[in-house]
Formats: structure tokens, C-alpha cells, sequence
């Protein structure tokens, strides 16, 4: 039986990934389609560009998928496929974990890694990048990206097109209130979501090439230093032990269920900003290593990240979800990995 055809919109890196995407899952690959003249008649990977209408007559019974990361770009490509004759294809990689509870609308990628739970709701032509996580009664709009390495936790809405930026962390909603994002809204990456984000609003962390600063004055209107007590969850459910060695700033922000260990000292800045299930420890039992930890000002450590002892997080860098951070991070860097690892710095 023949492999079903299958045309790429976009001829750039990650319209190469789709393509390796969709051959990995038994598609046959006939074009990449490009507007831009300059690129028509290329080969890339074996695979011929080629402008639209030419893609049309020659490859009729062909299917189309988005390879643009631009929400608002793929919607004009993708309408533009459609008024030429072209119809859709949903490509969901093998390696990826999901349940049979899930509604995934026409033109979706979904690629290698990642984990969908269960009752969740996919619009069209939306794209989930790389090894991300996607909890219970999520719905992604139409023309949303999810970009590599992006935790979503339950009862989360997303509008139309909305960017969320490499290792966002997005907490969780309740049946009741879910957490919405709304149309048009950006997510910087590594940036860590507490609050709903108004249509067409930046949260956050690093989009194109600039760090995205959070509106302090407006998210720590009625901030007050929390009741810390030895060993106790504080009411906003994280907890210090050795509490006397323990210097926290104004306006923080501590996710849920964070542990930090300040027996040789730990430091929290102002402004700084931790998410949920972070582990900050001044000692470490196993090799005996100890020393202060200090988060300098307006820096950001992303959910589930550990922070070793004597490590120091640079003024206003980003350290992106689940990483492990055992050594310095400077001033203005953007970190993420096991271990963390300096990948640009902040402009």
C-alpha cells in the first residue's frame, strides 16, 4: 500500500522536523511549499520546495501540514491551503504518550516525547513541540504552539494562537476556575505561570531575542512577607527548614510545595520568583557538599528545578523548569538542563 502524500508548509528548521516527523510515522514527504520565490526549486533532505499553486498541480491528492511556528503566520498559510484545494493532516509522532480521552482537530503536530493525560480538548492546527506535558482538562485553541519542553498542568485554556515560549511551566486551574490564557497571548520561555493572561498580553521570561519583564507594581499589589514557621508549610504551602539562616526578600513569589534547606544559609532576593516543587538546599548529605545558596534580584527558577548548595543565581536570569542547577549561573543568563547550562543571555 502507498504511503500517503504529504506537503510541508514551510521550509525552514522546523518544517524539517516535521517532515522528519511525518516520514517517521510511515507519510511519504512529496514537497515543502515556500512563497518566497528566492527558495522555490531548492532540494533540502532530498525534498523538493516549491511554490503553492505548483505544489497543488502537481501533488493533487497531497495533504498539507503546517511547519511554521508563528501562530498567526501558520493561520494565513494554512487558509491559503485551503483555498487552493488542500486538506489537512493530523501528525502525532510514536513516541508520544497520550490516552484514548483526547480530541485532536485537523492539522495538529504533536512531536516525539511528549505526555497528554486525559479529557483534553486540541483545536486546529496546533502544534506541541518537544518532550512537553500536557495535565488533565487542557484545551489548546486553534493555531496555539506549545514550544519544546512546556508543563501544562490541569484544567489550563488556551485561546487562539498562543505562543508559550521553550520550558514554560503553566500551573493549574480548578474545575471551577480554570487558569485561561487568552487569544494572541505570549509566554516567554522558562517563565512560570500563576495567574490567568488577558488576550494578547506577554508573560514573562524570553521571546525573540528579549527578556520580558513581569508588571511587579500590578502582580504584588497586596504582597506581604509570609508566616514562616521551622518545618511547617507556610500558607502559601512551601516550607523552610533551619528558617534562622533564611533571608527572604519583598515581593517573592514561592510556588507550592517548594523545600528549601537554609542550614548553612540561603538567600532570596527581591523579586525573585520560584515555581512549584523546587528543592533549594545549602547542604547535601550525599557528597557533604554545604554552602549558601543566593537567588540575586528579580532572577527566576522554573517548577521542579533543583539548586544546590553554594550556588548563586544572577540578577534577573531565568532558570528553566526541571533543571538541576549546581553550579553559578550569572547575571542576565538564561539556564536550563541537568545539569543547567548558560544558553544565551538576556538583552
Amino acid at each position: 500500500m502507498e504511503a500517503k502524500q504529504v506537503a510541508i508548509y514551510g521550509a525552514g528548521g522546523f518544517a524539517r522536523e516535521v517532515a522528519w516527523l511525518a516520514q517517521s510515522s510511515g507519510y511519504h514527504i512529496v514537497c515543502f511549499i515556500d512563497d518566497d520565490q528566492n527558495n522555490q526549486g531548492q532540494i533540502i533532505n532530498g525534498i523538493p520546495v516549491m511554490g503553492l499553486v505548483q505544489a497543488r498541480e502537481k501533488f493533487p491528492m497531497a495533504s498539507v501540514v503546517g511547519g511554521i511556528g508563528s501562530p498567526k503566520t501558520r493561520q494565513v498559510l494554512m487558509e491559503k491551503a485551503s483555498e487552493v484545494g488542500f486538506s489537512f493532516v493530523t501528525l502525532i509522532h510514536p513516541r508520544v504518550e497520550r490516552s484514548q480521552w483526547i480530541e485532536i482537530d485537523e492539522g495538529t503536530v504533536i512531536c516525539a516525547g511528549n505526555i497528554l493525560t486525559t479529557n483534553i480538548r486540541i483545536g486546529r492546527h496546533v502544534q506541541i513541540n518537544l518532550d512537553c506535558t500536557v495535565g488533565h482538562d487542557v484545551i489548546i485553541g486553534d493555531y496555539t504552539t506549545l514550544a519544546p519542553g512546556v508543563h501544562v498542568s490541569g484544567w489550563v485554556h488556551f485561546g487562539k494562537r498562543v505562543y508559550v515560549g521553550t520550558g514554560a511551566v503553566i500551573i493549574n486551574g480548578t474545575k471551577e476556575t480554570p487558569l485561561s490564557i487568552g487569544d494572541d497571548a505570549i509566554i516567554g520561555a522558562g517563565a512560570c505561570v500563576t495567574k490567568p493572561v488577558p488576550s494578547g498580553e506577554t508573560w514573562g521570561g524570553y521571546q525573540q531575542g528579549h527578556y520580558i519583564k513581569n508588571d511587579h507594581s500590578s502582580r504584588f499589589k497586596d504582597w506581604k512577607y509570609p508566616k514562616i514557621k521551622e518545618g511547617k508549610l507556610t500558607e502559601f504551602n512551601w516550607m523552610v527548614q533551619y528558617k534562622e539562616n533564611f533571608k527572604l526578600g519583598y515581593k517573592t513569589d514561592i510556588g507550592a510545595f517548594t523545600y528549601i534547606n537554609a542550614k548553612y544559609g540561603v538567600v532570596i532576593e527581591d523579586y525573585v520568583e520560584i515555581g512549584s516543587h523546587c528543592s533549594i538546599y545549602s547542604v547535601s548529605t550525599i557528597d557533604d557538599k554545604k554552602g549558601e545558596v543566593v537567588l540575586k534580584k528579580s532572577c527566576k527558577v522554573g517548577s521542579h528545578s533543583v539548586v544546590m548548595p553554594g550556588v548563586t543565581v544572577g540578577e534577573n536570569s531565568i532558570v528553566g523548569a526541571f533543571s538541576f542547577v549546581n553550579e553559578d549561573i550569572p547575571d542576565n543568563a538564561i539556564a536550563y538542563g541537568v545539569p543547567a547550562k548558560v544558553i544565551t543571555k538576556i538583552k
